[in-house]
Order: C-alpha cells, then sequence, then structure tokens
C-alpha cells in the first residue's frame, strides 16, 4: 500500500516539472526581415593608373629686364600704366640732360682749345722742320718741337673723344624699349631721381611664356629636354614642354631649375600660380565611381555587399578624381561589390536586389 503511494506521488511531481517546463519556454525567434532595396552594383578591381608629381610652379616672361637709367637726373615724360603695351624703340622716359648738357659744352670748349694749340704746334713743327733740314737749328730742339706737336695732338684727338662721350651721354637721356611687351611694373614716377642701375621699370614680353619650378634630384633625373608636361591651371591642363635643366642644385634647397616652353594660346600671365604635373611609375589603385560615395555626417562612405546580398555603410577615404572614377586611398579592397545609385534609398543592412555585379 505504501509502495503504491510512493508511486503516485512521484508521478505526479513528474506530470507537475514537466507543466512547469512547458510554461517556462520562450516561444521560437522570428528571423530578422531586411528590406529589399533595388540598386544597381559594382565588383572592384585594381587598375594599373600612371602616376604624377604635383610640383608648384610660376609662369613668367620668356624676355623680362628691368629698365633702369644710365645717368643720374629727374624723371621726366614717364606716362606709361602699368599694363600698357609697348612696341621696340618707344620711349619709355627721358631724364632732365641738364648736367650731361653742361659736359658737352665743357668738352667742345676743350676741343676749341684744343685745335687752337695744335694749329700753333703745326705751324712751329713746319716751320722748325725747314730750318732743321737746313741744319739751322739742333737737333735737340727739333725733338723737343716734334714731341710738342705730338702732344698737341693728343690733346686735341682726347678733347674730340670728350665730345664723343659726352653726346653719347645725351643719348642715354631717352630711353627706350628694347623690345615689344608690356610694362608690368612701375617703380618710379615722374619727378624721381633716377640713379644708374635703379629699377624705373619692368618691361616682360608676354607672347612668350616660360613655366619656372624646383624639381629634386630624383625628379630631375626623370626628365629630359623636350618632353611635354602638363601644366594645370585654373582647371584646365595645358601641355609645355622642358626647355632648359639647370644641372646644379640651389645650395640652400638642394632642388634644380626646370623651366617649361608654354604655348602662345596657354591664356596665362607672368606671375600666375600653377601646378605642373610630372609623371612618375605607374601604381594600382581602386577607384570607384562618384555616384557610389555617400558623406554622412561630414564622413565619406560607401554601401559594400557581402556575400548575402546585405548592405553595410563602411567609411572610406577618397582621394583624387581620376579617368576610372574617384580612388580610394583606404577602407575598400578589390574584389568587394558596392553600392553605386539609388543610394537615398539604402539603408545599413538592406537587401540588396541587383542584376549580375559588374566591373
Amino acid at each position: 500500500m505504501l509502495t503504491l503511494k510512493r508511486a503516485v506521488m512521484l508521478s505526479a511531481i513528474v506530470l507537475a516539472s514537466a507543466g512547469l517546463a512547458a510554461c517556462s519556454k520562450s516561444p521560437p525567434q522570428t528571423p530578422a526581415v531586411h528590406h529589399s532595396v533595388s540598386a544597381p552594383v559594382m565588383q572592384i578591381g585594381g587598375k594599373n593608373m600612371a602616376a604624377f608629381s604635383q610640383v608648384p610652379g610660376t609662369v613668367t616672361a620668356a624676355q623680362q629686364v628691368q629698365i633702369s637709367s644710365r645717368l643720374s637726373g629727374y624723371i621726366r615724360h614717364l606716362d606709361l600704366r602699368e599694363g600698357q603695351a609697348v612696341k621696340a624703340g618707344q620711349l619709355l622716359f627721358e631724364v632732365d640732360p641738364t648736367d650731361v648738357q653742361a659736359q658737352v659744352q665743357q668738352a667742345q670748349a676743350g676741343l676749341a682749345e684744343a685745335q687752337s694749340s695744335l694749329t700753333n704746334a703745326r705751324s712751329n713743327y713746319e716751320r722748325f722742320k725747314a730750318l732743321y733740314a737746313q741744319q739751322a737749328i739742333p737737333e735737340k730742339q727739333w725733338d723737343q718741337v716734334k714731341s710738342a706737336y705730338a702732344m698737341a695732338q693728343a690733346r686735341a684727338a682726347a678733347a674730340r673723344a670728350g665730345i664723343a662721350s659726352a653726346e653719347a651721354q645725351m643719348r642715354y637721356a631717352r630711353v627706350t624699349a628694347p623690345f615689344s611687351g608690356t610694362i608690368i611694373n612701375k617703380q618710379a614716377q615722374n619727378g624721381d631721381m633716377a640713379s644708374p642701375g635703379q629699377p624705373v621699370l619692368t618691361l616682360a614680353n608676354t607672347s612668350q611664356l616660360e613655366v619656372r619650378f624646383a624639381a629634386d634630384s630624383a625628379l630631375y633625373r626623370s626628365l629630359k629636354i623636350g618632353q611635354t608636361l602638363s601644366v594645370l591651371a585654373d582647371g584646365q591642363r595645358i601641355p609645355a614642354t622642358v626647355l632648359d635643366m639647370v644641372n646644379a642644385a640651389d645650395a640652400m634647397t638642394h632642388a634644380h631649375t626646370v623651366k617649361l616652353s608654354l604655348p602662345a594660346d596657354s591664356h596665362l600671365q607672368p606671375g600666375d600660380y600653377v601646378t605642373v604635373a610630372v609623371p612618375l611609375a605607374a601604381r594600382q589603385i581602386i577607384a570607384i565611381p562618384a555616384s557610389a560615395l555617400l558623406d554622412r555626417a561630414g564622413i565619406p562612405g560607401v554601401f559594400v555587399v557581402d556575400a548575402h546580398g546585405i548592405a553595410h555603410y563602411r567609411m572610406v577615404r577618397p582621394g583624387p578624381e581620376t579617368p576610372d572614377g574617384v580612388e580610394i586611398l583606404a577602407g575598400l579592397s578589390a574584389g568587394e561589390t558596392v553600392v553605386t545609385g539609388n543610394l537615398a534609398a539604402v539603408n545599413n543592412g538592406d537587401q540588396i536586389k541587383a542584376g549580375a555585379a559588374h566591373g
């Protein structure tokens, strides 16, 4: 009897435990459901791309001179403006020639005196020559007469040279353009005192322009005369030819000066800042269409599609634009697939429905 009761109690306990266990079980979880979005995708592949070194350069005129006076004096007739075009031989300015005129007059007076002395010396020379021929004077006296005549001739020659020099100085009072060009700088005004070697104007021939830039030793060795390089300015790519290469490096910067010849229709001006693209060895890059890039809270990124077709937003570091798209410097690897369109409808975790991925 006791055994039967004990069996009944054990059965009740088992049934109660089973019931509690059944009541404590959670309902089965429903698998996560992703939104399905149709969007084009692209599989990324590495591409070989020509590499360039971007070097700053400056546009200069092939012909550019600082014009000064060889005389000292007050400047006058300086009526040119900066930016004004002038022709070769055109008068640029004058220097007050009063001092030079006085030098010319002094030289003329000296010549008149020298010629008078020469006339007397010549007369003595002819007279004493006849007397010496008749042995009427001693040889020593004849030598003195010849010496005096020679000295008078030398003084007259010196006086004539003085006049020529003074008159040449007068020509320097008028300063003319050595070649046709444009006034790009005006350093003096009418009434200023001109001094020899002190610039008054800067003249440049803007029809012949060059680009100058500094290249380090490695870059310098990759260049050669006649090579064509690209000059980048205001969004334009202008072809330029390597004209000169200075093989001696600057002692301070250790860089070499390279000059490029620009085409006549470059529309650049002296002093413009440009960038010279110097080709380097080709390198492999990852590039994607610009349409694949997003900007969320100032952080650039793309949607990467995994093997199950799920989109995951990933931050990337974009580089410069290339003919194949925007270069990605970090964040993507070759072989991955990215969404290239309809980005506004895509969210992190969406199922991407697309045709066959294309590269």
